[in-house]
């Protein structure tokens, strides 16, 4: 399915006058598209006289602070579970599965009586909308809006404020905020999934006084010169297909540590390897620790890596995906697998 549900229904939700209390719940690794529909939705809510609440997984990357703007983000962790209070309404935001909240699904659990409003735009696996609810066991989703031809929540967020603008109002904060999740997941408009309504909205949202250099510069222009040094070595080491047309690299936690960066460090690298002359597919595996192993995936018109990311349990996009392996794996195993999967997938498109 590529639709569920439609943005009205989401405006009769959100117009309810007993709702005093939302908790809004991104997926784990939040990236721009996750943190800054979170925001701006938070911001827009906050307009009724509801409070709102953004919990997260862990730190939010330094270079994503400007989309928050000051909203006081809270970090789920063991303690916390007992003293938050009990919400109205819980929305998940730019992602429809309960293994994408991380430590955070406890929260559903303590909370199964809560209803749950989902906005979401990537693919949608359920062949139905019962078999969607079944997913969610005995938590009661309230209303749905996934729309998997979406650019990224932050379009639909927009969109949102822009149909019921009687209800909310755009402001600088809110547009920055939704502005640089559209920027972040469709690549400065660059990307396919940039379509002529991603650009009406964007017209829009550029009619508040935002900045639009410093969103460019935040998200693809501004690195430390640390990072600058680690792409060198990985773009001096990368592996190529026998074909040449899938470049793949595996970073271990010892280059890390060589150049001081982390994980954070290598958002937007799988992108950049994927803008190579004549790569249809890039690859990025990270072991996290022996754990643990997460995969970025990159393509072009050659292979819808969703697809490729769902045989590890992964998931995502056709153009973007990821995978995350928990529990120990031989690395080297793990990667000549995975490439072996890769190249059978695009030698059949």
């Amino acid at each position: 399915m590529k639709k569920i549900g439609s943005i009205n229904n989401v405006f009769n939700v959100l117009s309810d006058l007993s709702l005093q209390h939302i908790l809004i719940l991104p997926h784990v690794r939040a990236d721009a598209d996750a943190m800054g529909s979170a925001v701006g939705l938070a911001r827009g809510i906050e307009q009724l006289n509801v409070k709102t609440e953004i919990m997260v997984d862990e730190e939010i990357p330094a270079y994503l602070n400007f989309l928050i703007a000051g909203y006081p983000m809270k970090i789920y962790t063991n303690e916390i579970i007992d003293t938050i209070q009990k919400p109205d309404l819980i929305i998940l935001i730019d992602h429809h599965e309960v293994e994408r909240l991380g430590q955070r699904k406890e929260i559903l659990e303590k909370f199964s009586n809560v209803p749950i409003l989902i906005i979401d735009h990537h693919k949608i696996q359920a062949e139905t909308e019962n078999e969607f609810h079944q997913n969610f066991g005995s938590n009661q989703i309230l209303t749905i809006w996934l729309e998997s031809d979406r650019s990224s929540v932050s379009e639909m967020i927009a969109e949102l404020f822009l149909h019921t603008d009687e209800k909310f109002s755009l402001n600088d904060s809110v547009a920055t905020s939704l502005m640089g999740g559209i920027y972040g997941d469709t690549g400065g408009l660059r990307y396919a999934n940039s379509g002529i309504r991603t650009f009406e909205i964007c017209a829009s949202l550029m009619k508040q006084n935002l900045a639009i250099d410093l969103i460019s510069e935040k998200l693809f222009g501004e690195k430390p010169l640390n990072q600058l040094r680690l792409i060198s070595e990985v773009f001096a080491n990368v592996k190529l297909s026998q074909n040449g047309n899938i470049m793949w690299f595996v970073v271990e936690p010892e280059l890390l540590d060589k150049y001081q960066v982390t994980q954070d460090d290598l958002e937007g690298l799988c992108s950049q390897m994927r803008d190579v002359e004549n790569i249809d597919l890039a690859i990025l595996i990270r072991k996290i620790s022996d754990d643990e192993i997460r995969v970025n995936l990159r393509s072009n018109q050659a292979i819808d890596v969703s697809e490729l990311a769902r045989k590890y349990g992964g998931g995502g996009h056709a153009r973007a995906a990821g995978i995350t392996i928990e529990g120990y794996h031989d690395l080297n195993l793990f990667e000549t697998d995975l490439i072996k999967q890769a190249e059978l997938m695009i030698c059949a498109e």
